[in-house]
């Protein structure tokens, strides 16, 4: 993908860009991300901190539920309500809301996490990375997938 990348909320009052590469791109059958995108899953890429800037507007934030102890939030548009992110203090990059970024016609997610929760007529690619709960690798293996796939290309 060529950077930057950009993108924003539905009505336009919060835009943002990223300056560093993407670390992966996967879709998420959890039940929260189901619900919050009001679909079957999310598209989420994790982007690096250092690499991601709101250029317009300030997002709202909320804090989200976990089942661990860290401290996680929601950013969204408080105008029209469209996740952009979501942050966890301390990691080294968001998990941005794929679907708003301006430029989507090249998204291709490397793999599947939360299967044991997805839709029972999900039907996943063959050669996908599928996870039945969260990577047990910490994303390792969807970080590199992503890489060779964007560096092939």
């Amino acid at each position: 993908m060529k950077l930057p990348l950009r993108g924003g909320c539905q009505c336009g009052a919060v835009r943002f860009e990223i300056t560093e590469n993407p670390m992966a791109l996967y879709c998420c059958h959890c039940t929260t991300c189901q619900q919050q995108s009001s679909s079957a899953f999310g598209m989420s890429m994790l982007v690096p901190r250092d690499g991601f800037k709101f250029t317009k507007g300030e997002p709202a934030s909320f804090a989200i539920p976990t089942d661990s102890k860290s401290k996680k939030q929601g950013h969204f548009c408080g105008e029209c309500g469209t996740r952009i992110a979501n942050d966890t203090v301390g990691k080294p990059a968001l998990s941005l809301k794929a679907g708003t970024l301006d430029d989507r016609a090249q998204l291709k997610p490397v793999g599947h996490i939360w299967v044991k929760s997805a839709q029972d007529w999900m039907i996943f690619e063959s050669d996908a990375l599928i996870y039945e709960g969260p990577p047990d690798d910490g994303y390792f293996a969807l970080m590199q997938r992503y890489a060779d796939q964007e560096y092939a290309s």
